[in-house]
């Protein structure tokens, strides 16, 4: 897996340079910066100790979008999950959990930080395949950015280098292309629109979670084309 690290508009210095020094610990390089609030200078440098190379490296960029691109799966981060069951857009996995389900992948992963006083915003969470909290105390759920991202680099770190190659996760174009089947299979049936949105979007959380094989997204989307033809065809002769 190859991971590239996200944080959308920080506020404070020290932090950057925190999130610097933790990616060094744990082996990850790449950094992106969404319009930081705060420069990045002599403090940062200072928090990062020995890995002032990574902040040297760091790219900055105006737009959430330009800092995805080329990334294969996109995983937002949370302190606050839905607490309603008709709410998908927040189903969400603890860093061991999506740690063990991907340590086998090869893509590129996007993990995206928020901002220090709001995290990411709703729109920006729809944005993302997977996303990530960590259990803590409900009375005080919130995180140091620092503090989270030790603990979510830590988790992917463990499990890549414990991880046994004989496992081939879905990839992101099989992803895609069932992804893709299921919502044509919701338009084909006539489920209403505010309805297929949801369905579709369950269905990326179901994936995410779930430990689900190439080979078993290729049969699944061999079911799913079938049943949009046979749908298809029903609705033609009627």
């Amino acid at each position: 897996m190859q991971v590239r690290v996200v944080l959308v508009e920080p506020e404070h210095e020290g932090n950057i340079g925190s999130m610097a020094r933790i990616m060094k610990n744990f082996g990850f390089t790449d950094l992106w910066i969404v319009n930081p609030k705060t420069q990045i200078g002599s403090e940062a440098r200072a928090y990062a100790s020995h890995a002032d190379d990574i902040l040297r490296r760091l790219k900055i960029v105006t737009t959430l979008e330009r800092a995805l691109k080329g990334c294969s799966q996109i995983v937002g981060t949370t302190a606050i999950p839905g607490q309603r069951p008709s709410n998908v857009l927040r189903v969400v996995l603890s860093p061991e959990e999506y740690a063990q389900k991907t340590r086998s992948s090869d893509e590129r992963v996007c993990l995206v930080f928020g901002r220090e006083s709001t995290g990411l915003s709703n729109k920006e969470l729809d944005r993302c395949d997977a996303i990530i909290t960590i259990p803590a105390n409900k009375d005080y759920r919130t995180l140091n950015i620092a503090a989270a991202s030790a603990i979510v680099l830590y988790e992917l770190y463990k499990h890549m280098h414990s991880a046994k190659k004989a496992f081939q996760p879905v990839d992101s174009h099989s992803r895609a292309r069932l992804i893709d089947y299921f919502e044509k299979l919701t338009r084909l049936i006539g489920a209403p629109s505010h309805r297929r949105t949801k369905a579709v979007r369950a269905f990326r959380n179901v994936i995410s979670r779930g430990l689900l094989s190439n080979r078993e997204a290729l049969l699944l989307i061999g079911i799913i084309r079938r049943a949009c033809c046979r749908t298809r065809t029903k609705i033609d002769e009627a």
